[in-house]
């Protein structure tokens, strides 16, 4: 992959997450304390931002840099979440279509929830399942 075929990759992956989060290159320049004229040009393709912007906007989209990046620039990285990796996959397999697009649908749309209830320390965690499993039990 050429530099600038990795410019337009990384600029087309900014622009789905920020129309995922529903928010302008105006708002994510401002959020990002980037430039709208920046954003923009990353959008398209045309530049590079720096390394700190970059990071800002990933942190603005609530992604790491991983998810702007190629995969055949990622598969380089031993990112040590191999058993992470495995457990979702199987649970993952485990899913209806029907529970897959509510579980695409919360993480696209209330990704702010998803980041409360990991915040949660584990009896927190294990009196919410509790109610979870109430609820569904008396379906």
């Amino acid at each position: 992959m050429t530099i600038e075929e990795l410019k337009e990759y990384i600029g087309l992956k900014i622009k789905e997450y920020r129309k995922i989060r529903r928010i302008t290159t105006a708002e994510l320049g401002k959020l990002s304390n980037t430039s709208q004229a920046t954003i923009s040009a990353i959008e398209r393709g045309t530049r590079f931002g720096t390394f700190e912007s970059m990071l800002n906007i990933c942190d603005v989209l609530e992604i790491s840099l991983y998810d702007i990046l190629p995969s055949d620039y990622t598969q380089k990285v031993n990112l040590n979440n191999s058993n992470e990796d495995k457990q979702a996959h199987l649970l993952l397999e485990n899913l209806t279509t029907e529970e897959i697009q509510v579980l695409k649908s919360l993480v696209l749309n209330d990704f702010s929830l998803l980041k409360v209830l990991n915040r949660l320390d584990s009896q927190e965690k294990k009196h919410l399942t509790a109610l979870f499993d109430s609820v569904l039990n008396k379906s």
